[in-house]
């Protein structure tokens, strides 16, 4: 384990510490360390900035956490006994647990926003119609710069 980061050092909280406290600890280091609010050097700042959003990054994600764990576990133990060989082990390549086929399905408000935004444009497009007809206006097919 040496050489290797303690990501939760570098947030500074605790291993059993929740999801929000988590978040909590990554929005105050952010902006400490931000290079437009900080007093620090702006390389400095950089990849301070850098290892606190790659500790939250593999902190958030319960997959990566629980590996991470079992990695500090494995490692701190000071004999080194046989231990079973994990299948399907996580390479620690961040991109493949955050590529674009992991996405996650919408939730019940994203989808409720997305019927209300296509009733609105709907409805927009019904109030342009019957404006369009109140005031004499044709709905012409063809548009008049097509026709010239």
């Amino acid at each position: 384990m040496k050489g290797e980061k303690d990501y939760y050092k570098i947030l500074g909280v605790h291993e059993k510490a929740s999801t929000h406290e988590l978040r909590k600890a990554f929005c105050k280091l952010t902006k400490e360390l931000h290079p437009d609010t900080t007093s620090l050097n702006l390389e400095d700042a950089k990849v301070k900035l850098q290892t606190v959003m790659e500790a939250y990054e593999n902190l958030n994600n319960p997959y990566l956490r629980n590996i991470y764990d079992n990695k500090i576990q494995n490692g701190s133990s000071s004999k080194k006994k046989y231990t079973k060989p994990v299948i399907n082990t996580y390479t620690a390549d961040s991109k493949i647990a955050n590529s674009i086929g992991d996405r996650r399905p919408f939730s019940n408000g994203e989808m409720f926003s997305l019927l209300l935004l296509v009733i609105v444009i709907f409805a927009c497009l019904l109030f342009a119609v019957l404006f369009a007809n109140f005031t004499g206006k044709e709905i012409n097919s063809m548009p008049i710069w097509l026709i010239k």
